[in-house]
């Protein structure tokens, strides 16, 4: 038996991009992304003649969707309905059951799962090619564990289509609660999971896969790279997965050392070619997060009062005009001053005792240990536990060379203000 099928989720139609730093058509090309991904979702099931598509929950971003997205979604659903291929959806928890007004009908061709746990069949000229189980949230808050619900029922490829956080996701809210031990005892082959927006997939206990696409569009900064659905071809039982990027606009995080720039037309070059350098491929845009590193004699410029602000509106607009444009969502300053360790050290002062006391803390263990164990850090560590703050039990000399710095780093501060 051999056929193929399309796994994507988390598609969050209709997010509205706020407070991202873009006006005009570069505003206008990250609200149509979500729909823009959609449809290439679309144009690869065509493509690739699948027998279906599944989709993983949350197609919407918010519980009320509004009008335009569920009339994109039912166009692009249409579109497989003409060329024979069917749609099965569960909803998550940002588009639950509840929040659907029932005023748009989706074609005969697409399953959508109800709250509680059914099976459905694809056939093919009379044969059963495929068993597909689903559950959609009622409503936003989903504490049980839905995959309990699931269960092999016969014989063939058997797939579980479910929203849900797997083995404790962070980053994610832990709805519908899952375990690797959970769904491989359940017997199925396939689980086509949606919520985590970040792509990977599982080998069960007893041999089925579990697998999140990651959502087809990137909505954040946190959301880097490629973005997109899964592309399952499935022969004798076993499969084949290919990740296939639909995103249309991309989020990067660009470091850029200032080791070595020493003037400001300088660094703008440099961060304009970091940029370009990211940003190769053509898509309908680019969004990036540049983040300036290391040591170079500019730190001290850039630490001026508005310097910083100002550098980044200048590189906003260089970027905004290129082709494809590139919004800059922001550009932070990580970068130390440069010193001269050495000179430092000859000058004497507090500083180089600093240096010295720290570099005997790092050779004798035992004094680090001593001074770890003294009364007032003790104190310390007892206060920050009663807060609930994790507190290591012995202490690292990483710690104390990156202290020093950090303290040597603040007294040259303080003399070149």
């Amino acid at each position: 038996m051999h056929f193929k099928f399309v796994h994507a989720a988390d598609l969050h139609l209709d997010t509205p991009f706020r407070g991202i730093a873009a006006h005009g058509p570069l505003l206008t090309r990250f609200q149509e992304s979500t729909f823009r991904a959609l449809a290439r979702i679309v144009d690869l099931c065509l493509r690739e003649r699948v027998t279906f598509l599944l989709l993983a929950g949350d197609l919407f971003e918010v519980k009320d969707r509004s009008v335009r997205a569920r009339l994109v979604l039912r166009r692009e659903l249409e579109r497989l309905h003409v060329a024979g291929i069917e749609a099965f959806i569960v909803h998550g928890n940002h588009d639950p059951l509840s929040g659907d007004t029932g005023t748009l009908g989706l074609p005969s061709s697409v399953k959508v799962f109800g709250p509680d746990w059914e099976e459905a069949e694809v056939r093919r000229e009379g044969r059963r090619l495929c068993r597909v189980q689903g559950v959609s949230y009622p409503d936003v808050e989903v504490r049980d564990d839905l995959s309990s619900r699931f269960r092999r029922t016969g014989e063939g490829f058997s797939v579980g289509l479910l929203h849900a956080n797997l083995g404790g996701a962070e980053g994610h809210a832990n709805y519908a609660p899952c375990t690797p031990a959970g769904l491989g005892s359940r017997g199925l082959d396939y689980w086509a999971l949606g919520h985590v927006h970040t792509r990977g997939e599982l080998t069960l206990p007893g041999g089925g896969l579990a697998a999140y696409p990651g959502n087809p569009q990137g909505r954040h900064v946190l959301e880097t790279g490629e973005r997109g659905c899964v592309l399952v071809e499935v022969e004798d039982g076993g499969t084949r997965r290919r990740f296939v990027p639909v995103d249309t606009v991309r989020w990067h995080r660009v470091e850029v050392p200032l080791t070595g720039v020493a003037t400001l037309d300088g660094l703008m070059g440099t961060l304009s070619e970091a940029v370009d350098a990211a940003c190769t491929q053509e898509l309908d845009g680019h969004a990036v997060r540049v983040v300036l590193t290391g040591r170079g004699p500019l730190h001290r410029e850039l630490a001026r009062p508005g310097a910083l602000s100002q550098l980044e509106e200048g590189l906003r607009a260089k970027l905004a005009a290129g082709h494809p444009p590139v919004l800059l969502e922001s550009l932070r300053d990580s970068s130390r001053p440069e010193l001269d360790w050495d000179a430092l050290t000859a000058e004497g002062g507090f500083a180089r005792t600093l240096l010295e006391e720290a570099r005997a803390l790092e050779e004798d263990p035992g004094a680090l240990t001593r001074l770890w164990e003294e009364e007032a850090l003790g104190s310390l560590g007892q206060k920050l536990k009663r807060l609930g703050v994790e507190v290591l039990e012995t202490p690292r000399k990483e710690w104390v060379s990156r202290a020093s710095l950090l303290g040597v780093e603040a007294l040259h501060e303080e003399d070149g203000a």
